[in-house]
């Protein structure tokens, strides 16, 4: 059987341990001499009785030394191993509870997190409402613009007059004519008027001016109207984008690779605005020089004063066409967005009941 000797190390270098140690051995060395005769023996008096009583008690003092030193020994190991097993015990759970308030706090960020973004996401989906009714007012002007302009379009070209079939040819307004052809209109209406002795006709004289009178009327109407709507310093009609600059990095964290369309979305919804401003001073611009054009007192149905309303005409009516398509378009990927940002809504709502 064999001993470990580490685990009765500890015990060999406790003071009573050593003292009991060597007093056994001195006694016990002593009763050897003697039990050997190398020390004669004694008479059995008195004096011989003290010796072995000492010799003895001496022994059993040594042994009672050695165990009493094992046992405080023992003690202090049990107590010290007790010590660390507590101090273990105690610093596993420190760690546990520290892992437990990580986990806490973890988890309460993650949550505030989380409701900071659909917070975040509830005020993009307001702001893209907001852009969107702003646009679908943008539409509604428009559509204004168009009505009326293509009330002077029917007006110019009313049938059975022949100055303005002459002078407001179909082909301006035709996308397939081209802007090369389209420039020589005026040149040819002029020449045609000039060739064929219209101006001549008190007839047709007196008609044109009847119709000039009417499209006179017609645009000082139009104007008031046109100019109400316009909102040159974007107080009205106005795209906001404060949600989008101010969450960016919070609604990175949930829309990550979307965030381009969004983005562009923005910067489009700013061109159109500028170009809201642009229709509308074109537009006021037409009727104005069609006023002009149309004005007896002012006298000025000339090429360049025709030139000049049939460009603008023709310019006003593509600029229309095209600021009306893509108003349609950009409505279209507002809402597209919104839709998105509804699901991103739901995503984050379901996060939260988890």
């Amino acid at each position: 059987m064999s001993i470990d000797f580490s685990k009765i190390a500890p015990y060999l270098k406790d003071p009573l341990v050593l003292i009991g140690f060597f007093l056994f051995l001195a006694f016990s060395f002593c009763r050897y001499l003697i039990k050997r005769g190398v020390v004669p023996a004694l008479p059995p008096t008195l004096g011989f009785r003290i010796l072995r009583t000492i010799l003895l008690y001496g022994f059993i003092l040594g042994l009672l030394l050695i165990g009493l030193g094992f046992a405080l020994k023992y003690k202090e190991l049990q107590d010290t191993k007790h010590a660390v097993e507590a101090r273990l015990a105690e610093q596993r759970q420190k760690d546990e509870n520290e892992r437990t308030d990580r986990l806490k706090a973890a988890a309460a960020a993650h949550e505030k997190d989380i409701r900071e973004q659909r917070q975040a996401i509830a005020r993009l989906q307001t702001e893209l409402d907001g852009n969107l009714a702003v646009a679908e007012q943008l539409r509604r002007n428009t559509i204004v613009f168009l009505d009326n302009f293509n009330t002077l379009i029917a007006i110019t070209r009313t049938q059975g007059i022949k100055l303005l079939d002459v002078m407001f040819p179909k082909e301006n307004l035709d996308l397939k004519t081209s802007d090369a052809d389209a420039s020589g209109l005026p040149d040819r209406a002029m020449d045609q008027i000039r060739d064929s002795g219209l101006l001549s006709d008190q007839l047709e004289r007196e008609k044109f001016t009847a119709a000039a009178q009417a499209v006179s009327r017609t645009i000082e109407a139009t104007l008031s109207t046109v100019q109400s709507l316009q909102d040159p310093n974007g107080k009205r009609y106005s795209f906001s984008n404060t949600v989008w600059q101010n969450d960016q990095p919070t609604l990175a964290k949930v829309i990550v690779a979307d965030i381009t369309p969004y983005q562009e979305s923005y910067n489009r919804l700013a061109l159109l605005r500028a170009n809201y401003d642009v229709v509308g001073a074109h537009f006021v611009e037409y009727l104005t020089a069609l006023h002009s054009f149309f004005d007896p007192s002012r006298h000025l149905i000339t090429r360049d004063s025709l030139r000049s309303v049939l460009t603008q005409e023709r310019y006003c009516d593509n600029l229309l066409i095209r600021y009306g398509d893509q108003l349609a378009l950009e409505m279209a990927q507002i809402k597209a967005l919104q839709k998105k940002v509804g699901n991103y809504s739901q995503q984050q709502t379901a996060s939260l009941t988890q």
